[in-house]
């Protein structure tokens, strides 16, 4: 049995904490939520170390399967629910799950060989289900975390049952989380912020865990929330953070003697929005650090006396870190995620005597790293990865395009927005017709959030001498020239 397994096992016969959905007014202790995850188990009994795929919304039912993907020694592996369709369609040719379990249309389908279950069509009631069968060793890879890739191919990171145990003991001793610390966690589930930073050590410290579909939902009332439900933490994003610096609330009736601070990660947070939020609202602000591969690896606490925003803190002790010589963070430690689903060569790339090499520039003075840049051309908006790759192979895609480039450029709201930038073939020249097309074949098969705002069109794009474009340069051009 598995350390990870064991801190799930404690859940059972715990009354007195648990989770409250707000969305849903729902809520369940977790020897509830526990007993309920075993009518997952009996079908997923039948399965071991296969990946089980889960596309839901936010919900205690989201927990549920989680449970079960461990308990049974299966991997779990989560899919944002607002996923477009096509983009499912690919990952179902990347990712040989087993099981899918979701609430999307697909219900009731088979692709290739993922069998799609809706939950109540895969629950099975039952008592004594034995969730014994499948414990595992701590080295079994207990979670696959998808990404596009940096470089547009897909990207599945592999997490040990070890990895992610401790990895949470140590953000929990990091960050002061116990027994008595009250998450809210607003972020989609489908992503590793909520799981890391508000759902593992909920389940760890089994103490109370307050959630919501989703942000959008219960933005007029986020602080209302924070006041009246006595939220000790919460995880946000820098979209968010600006979203609620446009809208002045009203937070003079409500108290936040309960909130520590909040923690804000996925892309950096400018000083100037730590600064403005605390004076706009008596709140600080964490900027957190950590990757798909490391999970949360520092840690800027606001708690303490001779706090200044504008780093990312110290590292958590589940890992230690240093500086190569171009000043590219490398990080070792148990955290370190376990390799690259079917692509070992890029694991032995970015992974070397035990050192990940996390491709972003920083600085450290007298233990304090600050984040610099990032070697990658990867555009974060709203908390999100997007790769600039994938939105040109669509770009390319129409017979009019010459050549074709996407970056990102910065946005007051999302962080970052995208840009395209294409030239055109000499025997065409009506750009609104183009664009058009363009933007039909974007809607087709990528999603939403991850079109251009809008498409330029160049004479010619910046390229070094052996031909490859220059994406700095045209960030550069773009940022300056377009409003």
């Amino acid at each position: 049995m598995s350390l990870l397994q064991q801190k799930i096992l404690e859940l059972k016969g715990v009354k007195a904490k648990g989770v409250k959905d707000i969305s849903h007014a729902q809520s369940k202790s977790y020897d509830d939520i526990f007993r309920s995850s075993l009518n997952y188990v009996e079908g997923l009994n039948e399965y071991h170390q296969e990946i089980i795929t889960v596309i839901l919304p936010n919900s205690i039912e989201y927990l549920e399967v989680l449970i079960a993907c461990i308990l049974t020694g299966n991997i779990f592996n989560p899919i944002p629910f607002f996923t477009s369709d096509q983009e499912l369609v690919r990952i179902f040719k990347y990712i040989d799950s087993k099981v899918v379990i979701t609430t999307r249309k697909l219900i009731n389908k088979k692709y290739d060989s993922q069998e799609i279950y809706s939950p109540e069509s895969f629950r099975v009631v039952k008592n004594n289900i034995p969730y014994t069968k499948n414990f595992v060793n701590g080295n079994k890879i207990a979670a696959l975390y998808y990404s596009s890739g940096t470089t547009g191919n897909p990207k599945g990171v592999l997490y040990s049952h070890d990895n992610i145990f401790y990895l949470i003991e140590s953000i929990n001793k990091g960050f002061g989380f116990d027994g008595s610390t009250k998450h809210l966690s607003i972020l989609p589930f489908g992503h590793t912020a909520s799981i890391n930073y508000n759902i593992f050590p909920c389940l760890f410290n089994k103490s109370n865990l307050v959630i919501a579909e989703g942000f959008s939902s219960v933005a007029h009332r986020f602080f209302k929330i924070l006041s009246e439900e006595e939220i000790n933490y919460t995880q946000l994003v820098p979209t968010i953070v600006y979203m609620l610096l446009k809208v002045r609330y009203d937070t003079s009736e409500m108290s936040f003697n309960s909130l520590e601070f909040i923690g804000c990660g996925s892309s950096i947070l400018p000083v100037e929005s730590q600064i403005k939020f605390e004076r706009q609202y008596g709140i600080r602000i964490g900027n957190l650090y950590g990757l798909s591969e490391t999970g949360p690896s520092h840690i800027d606490d606001p708690r303490l006396l001779d706090w200044k925003p504008g780093s990312i803190g110290i590292p958590l002790d589940v890992n230690i870190c240093k500086l190569s010589k171009n000043s590219e963070l490398l990080i070792k430690g148990r955290n370190i995620f376990s390799g690259y689903y079917k692509n070992i060569e890029l694991y032995n790339k970015v992974v070397k005597d035990g050192w990940f090499y996390t491709g972003d520039l920083v600085s450290c003075y007298k233990g304090q790293y600050t984040y610099k840049d990032r070697k990658k051309d990867l555009i974060i908006k709203s908390g999100i990865n997007i790769v600039p790759g994938e939105v040109e192979e669509i770009l390319y895609m129409n017979k009019y395009i010459h050549e074709a480039a996407v970056v990102g450029v910065p946005h007051e709201v999302h962080g970052e927005e995208v840009i395209a930038i294409v030239t055109l073939k000499d025997s065409y020249d009506n750009k609104d017709e183009v664009k058009t097309q363009l933007y039909q074949l974007l809607t087709k098969f990528i999603s939403s959030y991850k079109h251009p705002i809008d498409i330029l069109f160049f004479e010619s794009l910046p390229k070094t001498h052996s031909g490859k474009i220059m994406r700095r340069e045209l960030r550069r051009v773009v940022k300056h020239e377009y409003n």
